[in-house]
């Protein structure tokens, strides 16, 4: 718990209301020894958030075009010109908020973020008394101090969703979007995950998994600027963009229209476009051992109860060292199928 008190004390520095007990007094379930829960905040479903945000739009007076694919975007005769297959779009002013999709154009800054695919699990529907016994009685989101965290929720449904463990870096662009799908073998990972946090739900079938592109900094904070005056961008949430992309969308249309920067905003802004090679989410840097506790701590720790694991519950890192090179993993335990 000592590595949860320092990350307590650098949040309560900064403002957050946190508060530190073990397992029981929190209401998490007993495969974690304690954590610290974050007392403000919730659990957001964002495909509801979407849809809601979606219709808003469509119901204001902007001209949006739905499924329309960016091929290009180039500056000519002082207007920003955006090509698409149907056409060409041409503005004064542009604002980027593509996330990891951002790579896809020459006119983006070398090095601005870096694309990973995470994937997530849900079980299938597991009976409300085999939960109850899990002692998970607030209900509250986990996510462990991993630099590669792990993450878990219980659903309306009587399912928890799990995931991530593992990512996998974009090599090139476009990213490949409907053809990919989960690795079962990682699928299989993080069933395997699953059961040693909870014995007890071991025989709990996986019912589906998908996955999706997020975008890192070296930083692990998003980034926001601007290229020759007339394209600004705001891109890469660190796999928390639920709560911090609408806020610094807000904060980029206030500059847009009052042509100020908000404070907030002063924060991300990269006042020249030009970043350093990110290292850490480098294929060399992936394989290394975290950075510091209060950087890992830090950039995992923000979204909800961090818990420590109790003794004989070891990362995938810390198993695979005691794993021959050779050994194979065991079959998955179903097919990986994305959400529709």
């Amino acid at each position: 718990m000592g590595r949860v008190r320092r990350v307590a004390k650098i949040l309560r520095r900064a403002g957050t209301k946190v508060e530190l007990g073990t397992s029981e007094e929190l209401g998490i379930p007993r495969g974690f020894v304690g954590g610290m829960h974050e007392t403000e905040g919730g659990i957001l479903n964002p495909g509801k958030l979407t849809r809601v945000v979606r219709r808003a739009l469509l119901e204001s007076s902007a001209r949006v075009f739905e499924q329309t694919k960016i091929t290009d975007v180039v500056r000519t005769d002082g207007r920003v010109v955006l090509s698409t297959p149907g056409g060409q779009v041409r503005a004064g002013r542009v604002v980027f908020a593509t996330n990891a999709f951002a790579g896809e154009w020459d006119i983006t800054p070398r090095h601005l973020s870096v694309p990973l695919w995470v994937i997530e699990v849900e079980t299938a529907p597991i009976d409300p008394d085999r939960l109850m016994e899990l002692g998970w009685t607030s209900r509250s989101a986990l996510v462990t101090q991993h630099n590669i965290m792990e993450n878990y929720r219980l659903t309306s449904r009587n399912t928890i969703v799990f995931g991530v463990r593992r990512i996998e870096r974009g090599k090139d662009f476009p990213l490949p979007m409907s053809e990919k799908s989960p690795d079962p073998a990682l699928v299989d990972e993080l069933a395997g995950a699953f059961a040693h946090r909870f014995p007890s739900l071991a025989d709990v079938r996986v019912a589906r998994s998908w996955g999706g592109w997020i975008a890192t900094t070296p930083s692990w904070l998003p980034v926001a600027g601007q290229i020759d005056g007339d394209v600004f961008y705001s891109v890469a949430c660190n796999g928390h963009g639920l709560a911090q992309a609408p806020y610094v969308g807000t904060l980029i249309a206030d500059l847009l229209v009052d042509g100020v920067r908000p404070a907030d905003l002063d924060v991300l802004w990269a006042d020249k476009p030009r970043f350093p090679r990110p290292f850490m989410m480098s294929p060399l840097g992936l394989r290394r051992p975290g950075p510091s506790t209060a950087s890992t701590t830090w950039s995992t720790g923000v979204a909800g109860t961090l818990a420590r694991e109790r003794s004989g519950l070891r990362h995938p890192r810390e198993r695979a060292a005691r794993r021959p090179r050779n050994a194979a993993s065991p079959t998955p335990p179903m097919r990986a199928q994305p959400l529709t």
